[in-house]
C-alpha cells in the first residue's frame, strides 16, 4: 500500500537521526535542538511508528517493536543520558507525552504489554507528572486529558476530573456546525480536524479499554462527538481543491496531511458523511502532491509545505514539528478490506460542480469552481489571537492556491487605511454572517489614532467576488483595498487598463482586480475615473520572494513561489467622515475587467443593493456587534521568553 510505503520511509528517516538507544531524534533544523526538541522528534515518530504496528497487527516494520522498547526504557530512566525532560507546567513536554501515551495504547498488544515490568514503571512514573500541571488555555486541554485517560487504561492513579473538565472546557469553544474555536476568541483553523475532532475519541477508547483505537465507540455520553464529527467533515471537505491541496488559512500548516486525520476518524466511528471512495481520493489526494513535490524524498519533512517556508512558521516549531503529519496515518488503523480502501475513488464536489457552501459555525463561505478546481474561503469570523494581527487568520480570503503575502507595505486580501508603511491597527472582528451566496463582517480600525468602523460585504460573482465597504472615521486619509495576491517560481505577468489591473501566473491563473463606479451617495473620492489605480497597472511585482523588482540583496521565499503579484486599489476619502468603496475582485483562469462595469451598487441606509446582469442581491450591513474582540489576550503563545510549541 502506498500509505505503509510513506509511513515506513518516514519512520526509517527518523532512525537515521535517532541516537544511540533511539529516545531522542535531532532532526537537520534552523536552530540548536535542545532536549525537548529531541523528545519531539523521537514522539511523533513513534506515534507514527505505532499506527504502522497496529495496522500492520505487529508484522512490520520489522524489529520496529524492539527498538521502541529500548527507546522508551531509556527515555524514561532516571539519570540515562537520554533520558526525557519532566513534564512541567504550560509545558510542551506534555504535548509531546500525549503522543507517547498515544503510541503505546495502539502498539499495546505489541509493545506495552512485553515491556519489562521496570520500564513500565518507569513510563507511569513520567507520564504521572502531568497531574496538576496546567496549560495553555486552547486545544493543549485535551493533552493533559489524554495522558490521564492513558494511566487510567492501565490501571495507575489518575486524575478523571481533569479529563472532565477539559471535555466540558472544549464545549465552551464550540460554535456551531462541528466547529470549535482553538480557545476564548474567534481562532478557527485546521486545529479542528487535527485536534478537536481526534482526541474526544482517544479519550473514549482510552477509558473504555478498545484495542487498537479502530473500534467504533460505545459509550453513549459521547455520542455528541460522533455527531459533530460528521457534520464538521460535511462542511471541511469543500476546504480542499480538486488535487486535494488545502486552503492555506491558520497556523501549524507544516503538519501538511495531518488534515486528513479527521477524514479517516470518521471512517472508524462509522460517521462520515462523505463516501469511502472519497474518503480516500480526498486523503490520498493529500500525501501524493507532498510525495510528488519531494517532501519525502529523504525520510524527513522540512519545516515547510512543499518547499521551505518561513511565512508559514511559528515561534514553536522546531525539526520535529512537521512529525505531527503522522495524524494523517490513522487510516493505517482502517481495516485493508474497509470499502475505504477498496472502493473506486470518488472525485471531490468541486470535480463535479460548483460550490458555494457557507459555513455557520467560522462565519465562512467556502467557493469552488469546477473550471479551475481551486478551493476558496471566504472569511467572515476567523480572527485569531486578539492581540496579534497574524495574516493566516484575519485576511478576508484564503485558498488552496494562495498563500497570505505582504509585499512592500501591501497585505493582500484586505481594507485598512493609511499610507503604505503606516497601515491602520486591526483591532479584532466585532461580528460577521454567511449567507447563501453573500457574506458580511465588522470590525475597527485604530488609524494612527482615529476610530475607524469597517463594515463589508462580499457577494459571489462567478469566479469573481463584488466587495462593498463602508468606513466610517475615516477623515482625509488614504483607503486601500487588495486583491489576491499569487506567488509562482517564474514571473508572472501584469495587464491593466481604465480602473484595473491584473497578475497573470505562468499556468494561467489569474489574480485581478477593478474598480466599481457606485451609483449614489458618498462615494470615495478619488480621481475623474472614481478610484486611483496605482502605479505599474495597480500592483507590485515583487522578484527573488516577495521584494519590489531589483532589490534582490534580500531574499525571501514564499510558500508557494519566488515572484508575487498584488493588485491593489487606493481612494482618497474626503472629509464628510465616511467612505463607501466598490470593487471586484478575481481568481480563477480567465478574468474579465468590463465585468465592474456590469455591475452595479446602490447605497441604502443600512447597507448595499448589488446587481449583476439583472440580479440583485441584499447586502444589510450587521445591526449589532455580536463578539467582544478585543478581549480574551491569554499570552498563549509565549511564556516568559520560551515560546510554546505545538
Amino acid at each position: 500500500m502506498h500509505w505503509e510505503a510513506c509511513a515506513d520511509h518516514l519512520i526509517a528517516g527518523a532512525a537515521a537521526h535517532a541516537s544511540p538507544a533511539g529516545a531522542r531524534v535531532r532532526f537537520p533544523g534552523h536552530s540548536p535542538a535542545d532536549s525537548t526538541d529531541e523528545l519531539e522528534g523521537f514522539a511523533r515518530a513513534f506515534l507514527l511508528g505505532a499506527l504502522r504496528l497496529a495496522g500492520s497487527q505487529g508484522d512490520r516494520p520489522s524489529g520496529l517493536a524492539e527498538r521502541y522498547a529500548q527507546a522508551l526504557d531509556a527515555g524514561t530512566r532516571p539519570g540515562h543520558p537520554e533520558a526525557w525532560p519532566r513534564i512541567g507546567h504550560h509545558d510542551q513536554v506534555l504535548v509531546e507525552a500525549t503522543a507517547v501515551a498515544l503510541g503505546l495504547h495502539w502498539s499495546r498488544p505489541w509493545l506495552w504489554n512485553h515491556l519489562p515490568d521496570r520500564t513500565r514503571a518507569q513510563l507511569v512514573a513520567w507520564l504521572s507528572g502531568a497531574r496538576g500541571s496546567w496549560c495553555a488555555d486552547n486545544n493543549h486541554v485535551l493533552f493533559g486529558a489524554t495522558v490521564q485517560a492513558f494511566l487510567a487504561s492501565v490501571g495507575a492513579d489518575h486524575d478523571s476530573v481533569a479529563i472532565d473538565g477539559a471535555l466540558n472546557r472544549i464545549d465552551e469553544w464550540y460554535a456551531g456546525d462541528g466547529w470549535y474555536s482553538d480557545g476564548t476568541g474567534r481562532r478557527f483553523d485546521h486545529y479542528n480536524g487535527w485536534t478537536f475532532h481526534l482526541y474526544p475519541f482517544f479519550i473514549e477508547q482510552l477509558l473504555g479499554g478498545l484495542p487498537g483505537g479502530g473500534a467504533v465507540g460505545t459509550n453513549p455520553s459521547f455520542e455528541v462527538y460522533r455527531t459533530r464529527l460528521r457534520t464538521f467533515l460535511d462542511d471541511y471537505q469543500h476546504l480542499f481543491d480538486a488535487a486535494g491541496n488545502a486552503v492555506l488559512q491558520g497556523r501549524s500548516l507544516i503538519y501538511r496531511w495531518g488534515m486528513a486525520a479527521p477524514f479517516w476518524m470518521g471512517e472508524l466511528q462509522g460517521v462520515s458523511p462523505l463516501a469511502p471512495g472519497r474518503t480516500r481520493r480526498l486523503a490520498s489526494g493529500m500525501l501524493r502532491g507532498f510525495v510528488d513535490a519531494g517532501e519525502l524524498d529523504d525520510g524527513v519533512l522540512g519545516l515547510g509545505w512543499k518547499r521551505p517556508a518561513p511565512d508559514l512558521l511559528q515561534s514553536y516549531n522546531a525539526a520535529g514539528s512537521p512529525l505531527w503529519a503522522s495524524k494523517g496515518f490513522l487510516g493505517l488503523l482502517v481495516s485493508e478490506r474497509h470499502p475505504a480502501w477498496v472502493d473506486v475513488e470518488e472525485p471531490m464536489p468541486v470535480e463535479q460542480h460548483d460550490v458555494l457552501r457557507p459555513m455557520g459555525g467560522p462565519r465562512w463561505l467556502a467557493v469552488g469552481r469546477r473550471d479551475d478546481g481551486i478551493a476558496r474561503l471566504l472569511n467572515h469570523g476567523s480572527d485569531g489571537h486578539p492581540q496579534r494581527p497574524d495574516p493566516l487568520y484575519r485576511r478576508l480570503a484564503y485558498s488552496s492556491a494562495t498563500v497570505a503575502v505582504s509585499l512592500d507595505g501591501l497585505d493582500d486580501n484586505t481594507v485598512t487605511v493609511g499610507r503604505r508603511g503606516s497601515t491602520a491597527r486591526h483591532r479584532g472582528l466585532l461580528a460577521g454572517a454567511v449567507h447563501r451566496e453573500s457574506a458580511v463582517s465588522r470590525w475597527r480600525l485604530d488609524a494612527q489614532g482615529r476610530d475607524v468602523m469597517v463594515d463589508l460585504a462580499t457577494v459571489v460573482v462567478g469566479a469573481a467576488e463584488v466587495r462593498v465597504a463602508r468606513l466610517r472615521g475615516v477623515l482625509d486619509q488614504t483607503v486601500r483595498c487588495t486583491g489576491w495576491a499569487l506567488s509562482a517560481d517564474a514571473p508572472l505577468t501584469t495587464d491593466s487598463g481604465p480602473g484595473w489591473a491584473s497578475a497573470t501566473r505562468p499556468d494561467g491563473l489569474v489574480s485581478g482586480l477593478a474598480a466599481i463606479t457606485t451609483a449614489d451617495a458618498a462615494p470615495a473620492v478619488a480621481t475623474e475615473a472614481g478610484f486611483e489605480v496605482g502605479v505599474n497597472a495597480g500592483f507590485e511585482v515583487g522578484v527573488n520572494a516577495g521584494f519590489e523588482v531589483g532589490v534582490e540583496a534580500q531574499p525571501h521565499s514564499h510558500a508557494l513561489g519566488e515572484h508575487v503579484g498584488l493588485p491593489w486599489l487606493e481612494a482618497e476619502a474626503g472629509t464628510e467622515g465616511a467612505a463607501h468603496l466598490a470593487w471586484l475582485v478575481h481568481l480563477g483562469c480567465d478574468f474579465d475587467p468590463t465585468l465592474a462595469e456590469r455591475v452595479t451598487v446602490q447605497w441604502t441606509p443600512d447597507g448595499a443593493v448589488v446587481t449583476v446582469e439583472g440580479r440583485s442581491h441584499h447586502c444589510g450591513w450587521l445591526s449589532r456587534d455580536l463578539w467582544p474582540a478585543d478581549a480574551g489576550n491569554q499570552g498563549i503563545f509565549r511564556v516568559g521568553r520560551q515560546p510554546l510549541r505545538e
